[in-house]
């Protein structure tokens, strides 16, 4: 059914307005994520100078019982006063987060399944890569998904300040319970009321948290439900939620969309303090991961790519330097309690590894087994490393990894290794990075690959923790 809703200029100036504000307001209260305390003393210092003089005079005299003494004293005191400052950081945050991707089950409507799978995340790569929907029609359980980007939740302090309560805000949120554009829903500075009820206090956390959220602009929408939360441990948590969400598509004929949901979510760099900890410095928090990081880049060179992904010979007889990249999104490395805390469990939301135009491979939430060495301290780390990744390609990567930390959010990363694997797609890159009109192999669903290769790159938002830090010490 069209809706005519809020079709004046007017109207939409005016939700504009307010959507603008919001937006202002997410970023000027995201940014305060740290609390700072001031302890101001006044400190006196008294200083105290004694010299003793003796003044003999030339000759012979008669010191009687009476005569004066040829000592002197002299004694001499100072006092200063002057201000201290002791500052002291802590979170100003329940919970503040990058990204959470959800996969719903239900809620299909006028169209076919989405095909993104658990988490609304394993995208067919034909699909991810080339724009090509998939060639089956085949029931999928989970028909669409749910993704939030750029959240906080900060301290509520109604209801007689009952402990739990919190007020949200997302940046960007985009909900869609099928294939069909027509039901999407999307959301800009999303408001949202949560409560935690706590059934595990000690990391990682879990709790039932009721909750719901609003949006105003581009689609008017409103979301209640009820979610299982486990995490966070190193920025990593999953969720399961059931709900029901009622919205319009657009402020300008619109189509109304409902629809009754269960979700299973899984969320990056997305962080949780209990109350508690919101009186605990930041330099006493303990934490679970030896590094975490928004993001990394490398340039890759291959011994067996024969066309680089940034070849401008389209005939593919240029002779390849670099090959290709390898860029790996909000990653994580947990410390696993053995081994001096040094082995590691890790993992990335994607990872984009192309060794050449007609080798590459998409992994979703791949698994990396590591051994953190920091042979200088917090200075340098070396991490030889296995990954496996099973959708949406298929690969083995074998390396050894190491980082110089620039600075508290940058490092300079290298890699050697060797990878072994399947595209997953029936589709190959031509000479400009265009996707080719021929497949690379009729009825069979991926290019076999494999190589040995040098990576060089930096990562960014990247925190190296040192083994005091961890909560495992």
């Amino acid at each position: 059914m069209k809706n005519d809703y809020l079709k004046t200029p007017r109207h939409l100036h005016l939700a504009v307005a307010a959507q603008i504000f919001i937006l202002l307001s997410v970023v000027i209260v995201g940014c305060s994520y740290t609390r700072v305390e001031e302890d101001v003393y006044t400190l006196t210092d008294i200083d105290t100078t004694e010299v003793q003089q003796v003044h003999n005079q030339p000759g012979e005299r008669d010191n009687g019982v009476i005569y004066p003494s040829s000592r002197t004293v002299v004694v001499d005191r100072h006092l200063t006063q002057h201000d201290s400052v002791v500052e002291r950081s802590y979170p100003n945050f329940i919970r503040l987060g990058v990204f959470e991707g959800i996969g719903l089950i239900g809620g299909q409507l006028t169209g076919n399944s989405t095909y993104t799978g658990l988490f609304g995340l394993f995208y067919q790569l034909d699909n991810l890569l080339f724009n090509k929907e998939p060639e089956f029609d085949s029931v999928t359980l989970f028909s669409g998904f749910h993704y939030r980007v750029g959240f906080g939740e900060w301290k509520l302090r109604f209801f007689g300040n009952d402990p739990n309560w919190t007020w949200g805000i997302s940046a960007f949120e985009i909900i869609q319970p099928d294939n069909d554009v027509k039901n999407r829903l999307l959301g800009a500075g999303v408001l949202s009321i949560h409560k935690r009820f706590y059934f595990r206090e000690q990391i990682p956390y879990f709790a039932i948290t009721p909750q719901v959220s609003i949006s105003g602009a581009p689609s008017p929408f409103l979301n209640g439900s009820v979610s299982a939360d486990l995490g966070s441990i190193g920025g990593l948590n999953m969720r399961v939620y059931m709900g029901f969400i009622w919205g319009v598509t657009n402020y300008v004929n619109g189509v109304g969309v409902s629809f009754p949901y269960i979700g299973i979510g899984t969320s990056a760099l997305d962080f949780l303090n209990r109350e508690e900890e919101l009186e605990v410095e930041w330099k006493y928090h303990e934490h679970s991961a030896w590094e975490i990081g928004a993001a990394e880049v490398q340039f890759i060179a291959s011994t067996s790519a024969q066309r680089s992904v940034f070849a401008t010979d389209k005939t593919g007889d240029e002779k390849p330097g670099i090959t290709g990249f390898n860029a790996r999104l909000l990653n994580t490395r947990l410390a696993i309690p053995i081994l001096d805390n040094r082995l590691t469990a890790g993992t990335s939301i994607i990872e984009f590894l192309f060794i050449g135009a007609d080798e590459y491979a998409v992994g979703v939430l791949p698994l990396r087994l590591s051994y953190y060495w920091q042979p200088f301290g917090n200075l340098f780390t070396i991490e030889p490393f296995s990954e496996f990744s099973y959708l949406p390609s298929t690969f083995v990567n074998l390396g050894v990894r190491a980082a110089l930390p620039i600075s508290d959010n940058f490092s300079i990363v290298v890699t050697a290794g060797y990878v072994s694997g399947e595209t997953g797609s029936s589709s190959n890159l031509d000479a400009t990075g265009a996707p080719s009109t021929t497949p690379l192999t009729p009825g069979v669903a991926g290019l076999k690959f494999s190589s040995l290769y040098f990576g060089f790159g930096v990562s960014v938002f990247d925190r190296i923790f040192g083994k005091k830090e961890l909560r495992y010490r």
